[in-house]
């Protein structure tokens, strides 16, 4: 068993190392926790949609707004018709948000404005797209497949977020093990 004294006798660099090490794998560890629950609700919720029936909708009008809930952002927002037991139905779909060009410095993947832009000028008032919509709400609509920018399935992403997570805990965890004087070890 370690005792105060020798955690206290550690070289000053081994000793930080231990600190930071330990506390960062520990943050890593709740940002895993967080990114399992919001992946395992959004993966939920997008196997929900998908369930939903499918309607062809006609696009009425597409263009980049505003999003005020972050100021300097754009996304796209399409308002889309669909019949629903001989109702007409119009409802909105909407990409994710992305920052105006001229505060972007560095931006993956690049040039999401202008992305943004050319989807909205391939879709003309007119267009047929593929909606699913939900059967209690009509006016609730999700794209079937799509191929807008920032727009789709967030699950993916968010699996790739889970792995770096977990990763980053169990390296920094590892290396806090590591440090540990070996008396404690045994």
């Amino acid at each position: 068993m370690t005792t105060v004294s020798e955690l206290q006798n550690l070289p000053k660099w081994r000793g930080l190392v231990l600190l930071l090490a330990s506390f960062l794998g520990l943050f890593a560890g709740l940002c895993t926790v967080f990114a399992f629950v919001v992946t395992a609700a959004q993966a939920w919720q997008e196997h929900a949609h998908a369930q939903w029936p499918e309607a062809t909708a006609q696009v009425q009008r597409c263009g980049l707004d505003i999003y005020t809930h972050k100021p300097e952002s754009y996304r796209i927002d399409c308002s889309v018709s669909y019949e629903v037991r001989g109702e007409e139905i119009v409802s909105h779909v909407y990409s994710r948000s992305t920052p105006a060009p001229r505060r972007v410095i560095l931006q993956y993947p690049p040039q999401q404005f202008e992305r943004l832009q050319e989807w909205v000028d391939a879709h003309p008032e007119g267009t047929p797209i593929a909606v699913h919509y939900d059967s209690a709400n009509h006016s609730k609509a999700v794209l079937v497949a799509t191929d807008m920018p920032l727009g789709g399935p967030r699950t993916p992403d968010n699996l790739r977020l889970l792995g770096v997570a977990a990763a980053s805990c169990l390296v920094l965890l590892a290396i806090a093990r590591i440090t540990w004087p070996r008396s404690a070890a045994g």
